[in-house]
This record gives C-alpha cells, sequence and structure tokens, in this order.
C-alpha cells in the first residue's frame, strides 16, 4: 500500500526521475486496492441482506435497510434468478408477515421488482407461494384501505407477477383477485397513485390479449364480460371526467384505446361519455 501512495503521488507531479524511480505498481496491489473500493460483491451483499431478514433479533430499521438492499441489488435479472438458488425466497416473503406495514410494503417492492419481465423469477416466486401463501397475502395487502403505501406497493408486485404469467393468472383468479379492480376504479376517495397501480393492474391482465391481438379465446371471452359484469370500463370512463393526474389518464386511455381497437361493444350510455365524443371531435 506504501508503494501504491508513492507512485500516486509520483504521477501526480512533474518529476520525471521521481516517476522512473517509483516505477510501476505492483498489479496485484492495485487489484487489492481496487477491491476494497469496490467493495462486495452482489451475491455477497445479498446474503447478509438475506440473513438481517432471517435474524429474528434484526430491529425494523434494519429489516428495512435489508429490503432496500435487497431491492437494488435483484433490479439485475441474474441477482433476481439467483434468488431461489442463495434461498433467499423465504426470507423475503416472510416480510409479508412483519407487523411493520412498511416492512410489509418493502416487502412488496422487493417481490415486484424480482419478477417484472422476468418469467423465470415469476415462477420461482410461484413455486415458493405455493407453501408459504405470499400470493394470497399481497393480494389481502392490495384490498387493505387502511395503507395507501402498502396497498400500492402491493398492486405493484401484483401487476409484475400476473404479467404475461398464465400460471399466475390462474391463481389470481382463484383468489378472486378481479374483485380488487372494480373496488379500486369505482372509489372516489382513492387516490391517483391507487387507481393508476389498479389500472396497470388491469393493463398487465389482458396483456397477453393484447399482444397477440385476440380476445376471442375462451379466457380472452372471459376477462371481456368481466369488462362489463363488473362495470370497469365505466369506472374508465370516469375517470377521464375527473381531474386526475397526466399518468393515470393517459393508462386509462391505453386502455379503452386497446377495447376499442380489438372491437369492444361500448353501450349507447358509455358512447355518448365525454371520451367518445372527444375522439368524435
Amino acid at each position: 500500500m506504501e508503494k501504491l501512495l508513492q507512485w500516486s503521488l509520483a504521477q501526480q507531479g512533474n518529476n520525471k526521475e521521481a516517476k522512473e524511480r517509483v516505477g510501476r505498481p505492483d498489479p496485484k496491489a492495485l487489484a487489492q486496492l481496487l477491491g476494497m473500493v469496490q467493495g462486495k460483491d452482489d451475491p455477497t451483499l445479498m446474503k447478509e441482506n438475506g440473513a438481517v431478514l432471517k435474524n429474528e433479533k434484526s430491529t425494523s430499521n434494519e429489516k428495512l435497510v435489508a429490503l432496500k438492499s435487497m431491492e437494488a441489488l435483484i433490479e439485475n435479472l441474474d441477482n433476481a434468478n439467483n434468488l431461489k438458488n442463495m434461498k433467499l425466497w423465504p426470507s423475503i416473503l416472510e416480510q409479508l408477515n412483519n407487523e411493520d406495514k412498511e416492512i410489509q410494503a418493502l416487502a412488496c417492492s422487493c417481490i415486484g421488482s424480482a419478477v417484472q419481465n422476468n418469467p423465470r423469477s415469476q415462477n420461482d416466486f410461484l413455486e415458493e407461494s405455493g407453501r408459504s401463501g405470499a400470493f394470497k397475502k399481497i393480494l389481502k395487502l392490495a384490498g387493505d384501505s387502511t395503507d395507501e403505501y402498502s396497498r400500492s406497493k402491493a398492486l405493484y408486485a401484483l401487476s409484475n407477477i400476473t404479467r404475461h404469467s398464465e400460471r399466475a393468472y390462474e391463481q389470481f383468479e382463484d383468489l378472486n383477485g378481479w374483485q380488487l379492480i372494480p373496488h379500486l376504479l369505482a372509489d372516489e376517495k382513492a387516490s391517483d397513485k391507487l387507481k393508476f397501480r389498479a389500472l396497470s393492474l388491469l393493463s398487465s391482465l389482458i396483456s397477453e390479449e393484447v399482444e397477440t391481438a385476440n380476445f376471442n379465446t375462451k379466457e380472452g371471452q372471459e376477462k371481456i364480460n368481466r369488462l362489463k359484469d363488473d362495470k370497469i370500463v365505466d369506472s374508465i370512463l370516469n375517470i377521464l371526467d375527473k381531474d386526475r393526474g397526466i399518468n393515470c389518464l393517459d393508462k386509462a386511455i391505453f386502455i379503452l384505446s386497446t377495447l376499442i381497437s380489438h372491437g369492444f361493444e361500448f353501450t349507447d350510455i358509455q358512447k355518448n361519455g365525454t371520451f367518445f365524443k372527444n375522439r368524435r371531435t
């Protein structure tokens, strides 16, 4: 380390003789120094975070820090896929049972980030959820009207769990997950953020039909019937009549435009609403 310091100081000056006298730095010493600067590798950090989550003596603050760190790490696809091999899924899913609402919310956020656009991680989650009942717990949090933060994070997780996953969608249906959407969209007291999350979940549920341009399958028709019977389309149209946030409006318009392009049959009352009047003008 002393030699590296001398080399570094020599490079900063204009003394050519000093540079020659010090010579080149030792490659092994330089590699060691860089390793110290860079810190621990991702797997090591993931294991340490998992240990904090698993430790019953860890404080709530320590677990919050561990979950935030874990989420940042598993935004990387390879790290997310390593959760199963490193047996870290149980430690994360167990936090859904924590009495601390913020810990529950961050656990949902962690799950949502791990499975986002990641079929392998989606299946790993579903496999572990079969043992822990995590899917059902996330649905329960999404329906809890007493805590908006946890609810929003739970909806985020559900959107990413169900997108392009037939297996996840089947479980969502079996657990009566659809009832969340009409309730949230029709709730005048729900914030723009919650409505946006609900619309994002709806978009995930119909994503397969949207991208294959086919609502004519049995499953596709069942989803269309739900949009009609649960008055979900009416709620979406009502959102456009209100002064909602731009993200919420964009998502609502995207869903309605998708339905129009696939021949969805709107009622006369719906056609006389603001959305269709604006399209005609």
